[in-house]
Formats: C-alpha cells, structure tokens, sequence
C-alpha cells in the first residue's frame, strides 16, 4: 500500500513539476522571434533653419509572448543619404499584454546645428533601424525594426543632428 502511494505521489509530483517547467517557457528567448514583432507603418523627418527637428515614428508592436510585458523604451539610428543624421533613445511606459499588437507612435526631437544652406525640397533616402524593449517581470528582450524609404524633406542640415535634451 505504501509503495503505491509512493509511485502516485512521484507520478503525480512528475506532472506538476512538468507543468511548471512548460510555464518557464513562455516568454521566447529566441532571437528570432522578437525580428518580426515591431512593424514600422510610418516615417516622418522635418527640419528647420532654427535647428530643431524631429522624427517620428509609427509602430506596430506585438508582444511575441503570452505573458503580459512593458514597453520600456524606443532605441534608433537615423540616416539620410547614407549619412547618419541622428541616434538617441526614448522611454515608454506602456503595458502589453500577452500575444497583443499595439500602435506606438514615438517622436524624437532632435537638434542641429543653425545653417544658411535653403529650403530645397527634394526626396531623401532614409533609413531608420532600432528596437523596441520588452520588458517580462526580470528580464528584458529587443525586438529590432528597420525601414528604408524615399521621403520629401524641404530642408536638410549641413551637419549631423543630435537628440534634443
């Protein structure tokens, strides 16, 4: 009669221990499944000839998990013509349950130094690559974003921008 009770107990024991095991597995820590969780839907760079600027971005960001996380923050790195006009990061408070997509929409001002260069509206290459950090309870996972498209931009400065503070 022990003996039987002592094979349930470890059977059972086996099935919860198993259970718990699949519940550590939630939270993808696969590289790749993080690659297609941030879509860019939008870009948008202006500047002025009184040094401010900014870019803005619209995202689609979905939690690639069924745990609920953060969004903490928006890294990025702008280019323009193949010149890198601007890096900097942003940080977002914003919840994300699990296997949800959400809208982002993130807008980085940034600065540059004043220019006598003209308004000379013409189509830019531009580039814009990051990531988006989730946050899971301890640990936290980027999801990376690139885009490339042709934008009109009335006028461009001369020297590479900065983040504005």
């Amino acid at each position: 009669m022990r003996s039987r009770r002592a094979v349930l107990g470890l059977a059972l024991g086996g099935v919860l221990l198993g259970a718990g095991v699949g519940c550590l597995g939630v939270v993808p820590f696969q590289p790749r499944a993080y690659e297609g969780a941030v879509r860019v839907e939008a870009v948008d760079v202006a500047f002025t000839r009184d040094g401010t600027g900014a870019l803005t971005l619209k995202l689609k960001v979905k939690n690639p998990s069924s745990d609920a996380a953060a969004l903490t923050r928006v890294d990025f790195d702008l280019r323009v013509d193949g010149r890198r006009l601007a890096t900097g990061e942003q940080v977002v408070g914003e919840p994300l349950d699990g296997e949800r997509e959400i809208p982002l929409e993130i807008r980085f001002p940034l600065a540059v130094p004043r220019s006598a260069a003209r308004p000379e509206p013409s189509s830019h290459a531009v580039r814009v690559e990051g990531g988006v950090v989730l946050r899971f309870g301890g640990s936290e996972r980027r999801a990376p974003f690139r885009d490339a498209r042709s934008l009109e931009i009335p006028w461009m400065p001369g020297a590479e921008a900065t983040p504005a503070p």
